[in-house]
């Protein structure tokens, strides 16, 4: 498979994405009846970040919270991936780690984010480390899960094959189960990434750090529509293309271990 084909189908996904977002913004603005005093189409966000005279300005006031959401969400994001591979490693080995396990987890993803933020600020105080705490929280789950699956899936013929030639069930997991388990660990990668920016805009509203989530609410109180609009914009595109990102860093190292890519 050449690099061009591997790069190809993330690009292509990232252009056909970006188009229906803007179609979809623009529909949706044209067949409701809101006040254009609040809205803001997408000809008037680039404007506003790239052709104004205060352009320059502009984007200052927008990447600046930008950057800070991207750390929030980058400690997350890896904080819970981590624990999501160590604690599905655990569970493949021990049923009475996986017992022990699943009840926090399953608690953690039912009680709504909003719901212990108070709590995980009381612990964490008002910071950076709370955000982080938060994003990693979304992240644990799917990918708990996702990691679990692929670790599971190494067939008994396999495992025979390491048991036979004297293999412990460490090498099972080091020399077939993390194998096998790639295409569900990039699959948690994926759905990790625009979680963990989820988690860090949630968390952010609680927090006073320099953030997203914090110039969002700034804007609102402060009827700067056209800043707003243009939080919300970049992040989104920020979380796709991180996505998209993701996607390709898949496809190049399944390829370099020789399974399929699609």
């Amino acid at each position: 498979m050449t690099a061009l084909r591997l790069v190809g189908r993330p690009a292509l996904n990232l252009a056909f994405v970006l188009a229906v977002v803007v179609g979809l913004w623009a529909l949706l603005l044209h067949v409701s009846d809101v006040s254009d005093l609040v809205v803001r189409r997408p000809a008037d966000v680039w404007a506003w970040l790239v052709t104004d005279p205060d352009a320059a300005e502009n984007r200052a006031d927008v990447l600046g919270p930008l950057r800070r959401t991207l750390l929030d969400a980058g400690i997350g994001f890896v904080a819970g991936l981590v624990a999501a591979t160590l604690l599905a490693t655990g569970m493949v080995l021990s049923r009475g780690v996986e017992a022990a396990t699943l009840p926090v987890v399953l608690l953690l993803r039912t009680v709504p984010l909003v719901a212990l933020a108070p709590i995980i600020t009381l612990i964490f105080g008002n910071g950076f480390l709370c955000v982080a705490v938060m994003s990693g929280i979304v992240v644990l789950f799917p990918a708990l899960v996702t990691i679990a699956y692929g670790l599971r899936s190494v067939t008994p013929q396999m495992r025979d094959v390491v048991t036979v030639y004297g293999g412990s069930t460490i090498d099972v997991l080091r020399r077939v189960a993390y194998p096998t388990a790639l295409p569900s660990l990039f699959a948690a990668v994926r759905i990790s990434v625009p979680g963990a920016i989820t988690g860090a805009l949630i968390a952010e509203y609680f927090t006073t750090t320099d953030s997203v989530g914090k110039a969002v609410n700034t804007s609102l109180a402060l009827y700067q529509y056209d800043k707003l609009w243009a939080l919300v914009v970049v992040v989104t595109l920020a979380s796709i293309l991180l996505y998209v990102l993701a996607q390709l860093a898949e496809r190049l190292v399944l390829q370099r271990f020789g399974v399929a890519v699609v």
